[in-house]
């Protein structure tokens, strides 16, 4: 999971759509599964995997290893999977729609040939 979350961060460095409504200070979000936990920092300043974190700005998502897996690739939707309790969200709602226009807007591009 913490590859994903790597990929996940190095993709949204790229995408400089993003860039409007990352936030001025960091939001650290923490994915959550049986045996792992993964960070990433975002703000306008920096999108990285972090060790760290501030308590106080922390958005964390629980779930299952292959429903979080869904989530960092794009094939699920975090509305859906909080709908159908595969997802537990801890922290802020203005957060959690943050996080989920960032995953829908940084959603790896699918190809069929």
């Amino acid at each position: 999971m913490r590859e994903l979350v790597k990929q996940l961060a190095e993709r949204m460095q790229t995408l400089n759509h993003l860039l409007p409504i990352l936030p001025e200070e960091e939001l650290y979000i923490r994915f959550e599964c049986e045996t792992e936990t993964a960070v990433v920092a975002i703000s306008k300043h920096r999108i990285s995997p972090a060790v760290e974190v501030d308590e106080r700005r922390v958005l964390t998502v629980r779930g299952s290893k292959e429903v979080l897996e869904s989530l960092l690739n794009g094939r699920l939707k975090l509305q859906q999977q909080i709908r159908l309790r595969e997802l537990h969200i801890s922290g802020s709602f203005r957060h959690m729609l943050l996080l989920e226009s960032l995953l829908h807007l940084a959603k790896p591009y699918r190809y069929v040939c």
